[in-house]
C-alpha cells in the first residue's frame, strides 16, 4: 500500500511539473518586452532592433519597446542588460565590439561578456574594410601597402576610434605585413569618412555601411573587405589577398541576462530565428548595407569567445589601451 501511494505521489509530481512548465511557456510573454539599445537612436543596433521586433511582435503576440542607454561605446547599456532580472522581459540589441574589443582594452571591465549574458541570436554582420579616396593613385591593396612600405611612418589611416573593429583590423593588417601605418582615431564614422573624402588621410579602416554610398557614387574605392559584400561581389576579400587573419567584423545580435529560464528561451530562440530569416526582414536589413546571416545561441556564443580571444591578443601585441 505504501509503495502504491509513493508511486502515485511521484506520478502526480511529474504530471504537475510538466503542466507547470507548459503553463509557464504559454504565459510568456505576458507583458511588453524591452529591448536595450546601448547606442543612440539611428545606429545599426537601433535599426536591427526595430526591424526584427516588427516580426517578433506578431509571432509572440507581444509588444516590444526600445530603450536607449548609450555611453562608453555600448558598454553602459550592455552592462545594464547583464545586471537586469533574467525574466525574459529585458533583452538587448548589442554589437560584438562592446563584448570583445572593449573588454580587451578596458581595465576592470564591469561585466563578464561570456558568463553574464545569454546569447539568443545573431542577426548578421557588417563587413570591415580598407578604403581610399578614388583620386588616390593606388588601384589595389598591394599597391597601397607597397607605398606604405616605401614611406614608413608617413601613411595615415583613420578609424572610428581607439578599440573599434576598424582599429583592430588595421593592427592585424600591420602585423601581417610588417608595414608601418599611423592610426588616426576620429570621434565617429562620419568624421573619419569626411577626412578621407577631403584627402586629409590616406585610407580609412571602416565598416561597409559607413562608406557604401560614397563607393556607389565613385568618391571612394575599397581595396579589401573582411567578407564578400552581396551587392559588390567584385570587391576582394582580405583572405583572397592572402591576409586571412584580417577578418574581424561587427556582429549584431540579441542577448538576455545570464540564467534566462529554459521555458523563456524555448519561446525566444525559435521566434528570433523565424523573424531574422523572414524575407521581409532580410530585405529591409540588406537595404541598410547589412549582411544577414542567422546564428543560434551556440554559434553566437562561440563567435564572441573566439573574437574576444583575438581582440585580447591584438590589444596586447599592439599596445592598445582605452583612452
Amino acid at each position: 500500500m505504501k509503495r502504491s501511494s509513493f508511486l502515485l505521489l511521484a506520478l502526480f509530481c511529474f504530471v504537475w511539473s510538466s503542466v507547470a512548465t507548459t503553463v509557464a511557456q504559454d504565459k510568456y510573454p505576458s507583458k511588453p518586452i524591452k529591448i536595450i539599445v546601448p547606442l543612440i537612436a539611428g545606429t545599426v543596433n537601433d535599426v536591427v532592433a526595430r526591424i526584427v521586433s516588427e516580426t517578433l511582435s506578431k509571432d509572440l503576440s507581444a509588444e516590444f519597446t526600445v530603450e536607449y542607454k548609450p555611453g562608453a561605446g555600448g558598454v553602459i547599456g550592455s552592462d545594464f542588460l547583464a545586471k537586469s532580472p533574467p525574466d525574459g522581459y529585458t533583452l538587448g540589441s548589442l554589437n560584438s565590439s562592446a563584448l570583445t574589443n572593449s573588454p580587451a582594452i578596458t581595465p576592470n571591465f564591469p561585466f563578464d561578456p561570456i558568463n553574464d549574458l545569454t546569447p539568443i541570436a545573431n542577426v548578421g554582420v557588417v563587413q570591415t574594410l580598407v578604403a581610399i579616396n578614388s583620386g588616390a593613385p593606388w588601384k589595389t591593396l598591394d599597391d597601397f601597402l607597397s607605398h606604405a612600405q616605401k614611406n614608413p611612418g608617413k601613411v595615415n589611416c583613420g578609424t572610428t576610434g581607439v578599440g573599434t573593429s576598424g582599429h583592430f583590423n588595421l593592427e592585424l593588417l600591420k602585423m601581417a605585413t610588417g608595414v608601418q601605418i599611423n592610426h588616426v582615431p576620429y570621434k565617429g564614422s562620419p568624421e573619419n569618412v569626411t577626412a578621407l573624402l577631403g584627402s586629409h588621410i590616406d585610407c580609412a579602416s571602416q565598416i561597409w555601411p559607413a562608406v557604401a554610398a560614397h563607393v556607389k557614387a565613385g568618391r571612394l574605392r575599397v581595396l579589401a573587405v573582411s567578407s564578400q559584400v552581396k551587392e559588390y561581389p567584385q570587391l576582394p576579400t582580405f583572405a583572397k589577398l592572402g591576409f586571412q587573419q584580417v577578418a574581424l567584423e561587427v556582429a549584431f545580435g540579441f542577448y538576455g541576462p545570464a540564467k534566462l529560464p529554459r521555458e523563456v528561451l524555448a519561446r525566444l530562440v525559435p521566434a528570433f530565428e523565424k523573424a531574422i530569416k523572414n524575407p521581409d526582414t532580410v530585405a529591409k536589413l540588406e537595404k541598410t548595407g547589412f549582411s544577414v546571416a542567422y546564428e543560434g545561441p551556440k554559434e553566437l556564443g562561440e563567435r564572441i569567445r573566439k573574437e574576444l580571444a583575438i581582440a585580447r591578443d591584438v590589444a596586447k601585441k599592439a599596445g592598445i589601451k582605452q583612452e
